[in-house]
This record gives C-alpha cells, structure tokens and sequence, in this order.
C-alpha cells in the first residue's frame, strides 16, 4: 500500500539539510502488511532512517525496512540529457511569444535546476500483526541537500533622538528543492560535520556501503556522520 505521511517537524541544520519527521495514522491488518513511502527524496541517508509504531499493541512490529537510493552518476546522466534537451528548445524556438510560452519556460526552467537531490528514493516498511488497528506511523529520515539551511539575520533600528538602537533577530529559512514541508513544526540546529560531503557521492559513496545499508530494520542512531551538535532551537 502506498502511503505518503505528511511532515509534522523539520529540523533544519544551518550547514544544509535536516532532520524530517513525517506521520500518518496506517490501518494494521493481522498479518504481514506493506507500506511503500511516497514523496522521500534521494538525498536521504539510508543510514538515518527509522519507522516507528507510536500506539502499537503487543502483537504488531516493524520486521523490516528497505531503503533504497537511485544511482547517482546514472541519475546525473539522466538530469544532463534533460538540461541538453531543454537547451536545444530554446536553439531551435523561433518564437516564444505563442500561448505555451509560459509552459514552456516553466519546464525548461524547472529541467535548468534540477538536481540528483529531487529525484526519488524508495522507502518500504514491512509490519508483522497479530492484530487489526489503527497505529500511527511514523518516519524520520536525514537529508543531505545544502539546498535547504538556515542563517541569522539582525535587523537594527536607530533612534538618534533617544540615542539607542533595537535589534531585531530572525531567522532566515532557504528551500530551493523540489521538496515542500507545509505545516509542519520548524527546529533549527547548529552543526559541525566530522567531513564534508563530496558532490560524487555524499554518504554513501561505495556500493558495499550502499547495499549494507539495504533491507534491514536500522538501529537509533541518527546523524552519525555529525561530530557535535552545538545548539537546537525549537
């Protein structure tokens, strides 16, 4: 069954990426039960995932969990023939000025700036039951896009009359991917990484890497690539 649980917290990490938490209540049917995620992008750390049943009875767990990210050099080459198609629309258009222009912008705009980070990933979880119930479920997962981040910005306003300043704080949030997160609660962490992810391969770079993190029911430790957590704001 396919499922698609929307996000309920996002802590965003001012170095790029973050922390997704994402929830929805599933029917649990006696038996073996499958649920495919919709919507999670490639960018995800198979390493980082969990599923968690929040109001599980005795009788019903998570027995597994497939976790699968798409090849990025093949993805890339893909994305490339795409952007070369895109480019050869705007060689061959000899007028832009119809009522598709819009369209057509759009599109070759959108095949302009897309990334390996918007493609999709796949996410299955699969619950043993011994009973039928409603249960919340719910997914977290890492991102790795440096296109979603925070920064602070100070706004300072002054009186020379009075002869003081007010300093106003904010927080600015940047999100170029594909990827939204309506309604959700927002966090805001502060990080240093023990290295820096290259663009060939982020996380998980070697294949024997890639396949040890598949098909398996992963352990709670998140983020292990993170040397110190300085500071989390919810």
């Amino acid at each position: 069954m396919k499922i698609n649980p929307p996000p309920v917290q996002f802590i965003v990490f001012s170095g790029g990426g973050g922390l997704v938490s994402r929830r929805q209540v599933v029917k649990i049917v006696p038996g073996l039960n499958t649920f495919d995620i919709d919507d999670v992008p490639a960018a995800f750390d198979p390493r980082t995932a969990t599923v968690e049943l929040l109001n599980a009875p005795a009788g019903m767990e998570l027995v597994q969990l497939n976790v699968k990210r798409p090849d990025k050099s093949i993805m890339n080459q893909f994305i490339q023939r795409e952007k070369g198609a895109a480019t050869n629309i705007i060689n061959a258009a000899t007028d832009l000025r119809g009522q598709n222009r819009e369209k057509i912008i759009q599109m070759i705009e959108s095949t302009h700036y897309r990334a390996y980070e918007d493609v999709l990933g796949s996410f299955t979880a699969i619950i043993s039951s011994k009973v039928e119930k409603e249960v919340d479920l719910e997914v977290r997962y890492f991102v790795e896009d440096a296109r979603i981040k925070w920064e602070p910005s100070l706004h300072i306003s002054i009186d020379k009359d009075a002869k003081a300043a007010t300093i106003e704080g904010f927080i600015v949030v940047m999100n170029n991917s594909d990827f939204t997160y309506p309604q959700c609660e927002l966090g805001f962490a502060e990080f240093e990484l023990e290295r820096q992810p290259d663009e060939s391969g982020g996380y998980l770079n070697e294949l024997q890497e890639e396949q040890a993190a598949q098909n398996i029911v992963p352990q709670s430790k998140m983020m292990q690539n993170l040397r110190r957590m300085k500071n989390l704001v919810l």
